[in-house]
């Protein structure tokens, strides 16, 4: 009776140790373009030679598809113009690597380079711009 017990205890906590690595919870939602590069929003990351400034921007996470979505205005202009993307991410533990399948932005692709999400996935950071990843990228901070 008492192997019968511990055999019982043992299984127990194997159980409870297989949680330990369960997958994170889904990102499913909304998280809102909070600041780029720690400059809160409107920015513009040429400042003070740059055309246009960031006013904002979300990105939304459905199962393994994403729609990053931001708005600008021309400073010489004061034309206002959106653009957009769509694709499908993996993660692996907090990194996200992003693959474009299209949007709006085709002539001003992001450019995305991997992404982090928070311990508590409430903020998310992902690198775009410039060449593509390895280069001077733009460092956007997102919050749900």
């Amino acid at each position: 009776m008492v192997r019968t017990g511990l055999l019982v205890a043992g299984f127990a906590l194997v159980a409870l140790g297989c949680q330990d690595g369960a997958a994170p919870a889904s990102l499913d939602g909304v998280f809102t373009l909070v600041a780029e590069n720690d400059q809160p929003l409107p920015s513009d990351q040429a400042e003070p030679s740059g055309c246009c400034l960031t006013l904002g921007g979300t990105i939304t996470f459905a199962g393994s598809s994403y729609d990053l979505r931001t708005s600008h205005r021309n400073k010489n202009n004061g034309i206002t113009f959106d653009n957009s993307e769509q694709g499908t991410f993996v993660r692996e533990a907090n990194t996200l690597t992003f693959t474009r399948t299209g949007g709006g932005g085709e002539n001003l692709p992001y450019l995305l380079g991997p992404g982090t999400v928070s311990a508590d996935q409430e903020t998310l950071t992902l690198l775009y711009g410039d060449e593509g990843p390895g280069s001077d990228q733009i460092r956007a901070l997102f919050r749900r």
